[in-house]
């Protein structure tokens, strides 16, 4: 669709839900305040999420698996500071 349908603030507020399934079936709205463009709403391409672009850089590895992730062993102990064990891994990551 090459042009935008155009949808006002106070009816996509109404009307969210339909509005929403119009962008999922594909269409590109304009969305007004007071007839002037503010927002635009479009489909979410496949592939073009954060971790998508991450992993299509080569900055990131994509999860092999799904569910909870158990944590380090020697995270579990109660000496632990497990707070400052992330500050000091992040602090590692951005070197």
């Amino acid at each position: 669709m090459s042009e935008r349908s155009t949808v006002g603030v106070r009816e996509l507020n109404q009307r969210t839900s339909a509005v929403l399934k119009r962008v999922r079936d594909g269409e590109r709205i304009t969305v007004t305040e007071h007839g002037k463009p503010v927002a635009y709403l479009v489909p979410v391409q496949p592939g073009t999420g954060l971790l998508d672009r991450l992993v299509a850089a080569g900055q990131a590895v994509a999860p092999t698996r799904t569910g909870p992730v158990a944590m380090p062993p020697d995270w579990g102990d109660a000496d632990v500071d497990v707070a400052a064990e992330l500050v000091a891994a992040r602090e590692e990551e951005r070197w």
